[in-house]
């Protein structure tokens, strides 16, 4: 087993989604987990949204592409507080809700008609959205924005923050946002390419970061109060309820020196470039490890489950390996 610190925390387990025969992930954008801690793999195949129980045996399927083009790119899902489904298409440029059984509830944003790049506008590329308490619905917007924004139950935009830059509440690659309903709904955002994560108050007010971070996608809370970051740069943090290093694995992961943070969208000042953050996984890096770990769950029992787009990012499929599920040991 690979021991870095704090790995021998965890055990993978190897096979653990049991998906009908001939079904493919191809890979996986994103995960979350319900109240039940039923899994929610939201992937690029044929069967978008599956649900497994948390013994891994296949639950449900929706979200199949049948004349309507509900799905274009699969990249962030989220079971909220009020027990919705929320998923973000970054292609699409919506956010939809949705009952736990796939009925479409709610559309926000207009289907393949983005506002321009950085226009502060909704949406460019959406990354991800979650639920706030109120139930408010707070969107990273993401590839193309670098903002966040709060629209009501309903769908209507309240607010904004955020803007390109490496300042407090300014954002490179606004990736994923996660409400913590534990501590008056503060709002925690992983910046990308600032290396850091951000966090807010509901009204979009800098309370503070924690930095040191390898291009964190996906941030979420266990419920013993650590939290769970995936990192691009082939990843996986587990942090004290400080934001110091709990557990850490993924370095020692073979990989090119194809810089990863140094693309399209990084600021030539972003923390990624200082140093250059180098290293695409092109070769199966084998169980536990990670080639581009893109989403993040934390069961109540403080099980990790890591999803992948490592076929979009590195071109290496990993199969079974595009969501691995770990244990505490």
């Amino acid at each position: 087993m690979v021991r870095e610190i704090g790995r021998d925390r965890y055990e993978v387990v190897e096979g653990f989604f049991k998906r009908p025969k001939g079904w493919t992930f191809v890979e996986v954008a994103d995960v979350s987990v319900d109240a039940d801690d039923n899994v929610y793999v939201f992937n690029r195949g044929k069967h978008p949204v599956m649900i497994f129980d948390r013994d891994g045996n296949f639950v449900d399927a929706w979200g199949e592409i049948d004349g309507q083009h509900y799905f274009a790119f699969p990249h962030g899902i989220t079971v909220g507080v009020d027990g919705h489904v929320y998923t973000a298409d970054s292609r699409d440029q919506t956010i939809r809700k949705w009952t736990k059984d796939g009925r479409h509830v709610l559309t926000i944003g207009s289907p393949f008609r983005p506002t321009p790049p950085m226009s502060g506008r909704p949406f460019s590329r959406p990354a991800h959205a979650a639920v706030a308490a109120n139930g408010d619905i707070y969107v990273s917007d993401g590839h193309g924005n670098d903002q966040v924004h709060c629209f009501s139950p309903d769908g209507e935009l309240r607010f904004s923050w955020g803007g390109s830059g490496t300042g407090p509440g300014e954002f490179n690659i606004v990736h994923s946002v996660f409400i913590d309903h534990s501590d008056g709904d503060t709002i925690y955002v992983t910046d990308r390419y600032n290396n850091r994560i951000q966090f807010f108050t509901p009204r979009g007010e800098y309370l503070g970061e924690w930095g040191g971070l390898r291009l964190p996608q996906s941030v979420r809370k266990g419920p013993d109060g650590e939290w769970v970051v995936a990192e691009l740069a082939h990843r996986v943090t587990v942090l004290n309820p400080d934001g110091t290093v709990r557990s850490q694995w993924g370095d020692d992961v073979a990989a090119d020196d194809a810089p990863i943070g140094a693309g399209e969208h990084s600021l030539p000042d972003a923390p990624s470039r200082q140093p250059l953050i180098t290293g695409k996984v092109h070769v199966e890096p084998g169980a536990g490890m990670f080639s581009a770990p893109h989403g993040i769950a934390v069961d109540s029992r403080g099980s990790l489950y890591v999803a992948e787009a490592s076929e979009s990012f590195s071109g290496l499929d990993r199969g079974d390996r595009s969501i691995q599920k770990f244990v505490r040991v």
